[in-house]
């Protein structure tokens, strides 16, 4: 096994102890009862021990039983977490996850396979608070990204079909990419921007009154008006008269909400991450 380091002496020790015992028994069984018997005290000392002999035991079960490692490694995490080594902890989550996910490809049984995702997509989650208690916000994002693929992939094992995850995902990144919803903003504008000039030259967008209509200037009116339909302002001269263009307006209004929701969700996102 390759060597595995902590700052906290007493951690190292308790790790190699679990290392020696893995490697002349080649077996986990015994660690892994060894740790969850310490880990059942409330001394901090044995809840230590009993999370790195899960790190331990977890570590070397990775190239034999990913299904195993997986939780051991959430295990590890939950003890650590118990003694406040929150960084240590998401670390072990992070791995649970990363395992659960292999062994769940691997899997034949499809009970088996719903089980290790769910479990994947638990021990993200808490990867993610825990590096979150500590400020560690790009690691804490990097696991909530973790764990929205991991539901959507679970999504679909229990036959759901998650489009709004997939369109969120799509959109912003899950809510994380500003400039992504930004360019899908602009790119909305102007596929409608194209679509309402072609309205206007085949007479599918007429003048509102007579009196007050502002003229039509071409390309500019069309993105003026692009604007106004996906924010919803409601600011415009010209109704569309075609059954075409109403449907189109129709759909640019829908987008136009969706895109304004997402947006107001990466903005409370970003504030309740600072």
């Amino acid at each position: 096994m390759a060597e595995q380091t902590f700052t906290d002496p007493l951690a190292q020790e308790y790790y190699r102890q679990g290392e020696m015992k893995l490697e002349s028994a080649q077996s986990a069984e015994a660690v892994l009862r060894q740790a969850e018997a310490f880990g059942q005290k409330e001394a901090r000392a044995e809840v230590m021990q009993s999370a790195f002999y899960f790190l331990a035991a977890a570590h070397f079960l990775e190239s034999r039983d990913a299904k195993e490692s997986a939780r051991a490694y959430h295990q590890a995490g939950q003890q650590l977490h118990r003694i406040g080594q929150f960084t240590q902890a998401a670390r072990a989550y992070s791995s649970a996850g990363h395992q659960a996910e292999r062994a769940a490809r691997m899997a034949t049984a499809i009970a088996s396979q719903h089980d290790l995702q769910h479990l994947a997509v638990r021990s993200y989650s808490r990867a993610n608070h825990c590096f979150a208690e500590v400020g560690e916000l790009e690691w804490s994002e990097t696991e909530y990204l973790n764990e929205r693929n991991a539901r959507v992939t679970w999504a679909k094992m229990e036959g759901k079909h998650p489009w709004g995850q997939l369109a969120w995902k799509v959109t912003s990144n899950y809510g994380t990419s500003f400039s992504r919803w930004g360019l899908w903003v602009i790119g909305t504008i102007a596929v409608f921007s194209v679509l309402y000039e072609l309205f206007f030259q085949l007479q599918w967008l007429q003048p509102i009154g007579s009196d007050t209509v502002s003229a039509w200037i071409p390309l500019w009116s069309a993105v003026y008006y692009s604007v106004n339909v996906t924010a919803a302002l409601g600011l415009v001269d010209y109704q569309p008269t075609h059954v075409v263009s109403q449907v189109v307006v129709v759909i640019n209004v829908l987008a136009g909400y969706l895109l304004l929701g997402i947006g107001i969700g990466i903005i409370g996102r970003m504030i309740r991450s600072r």
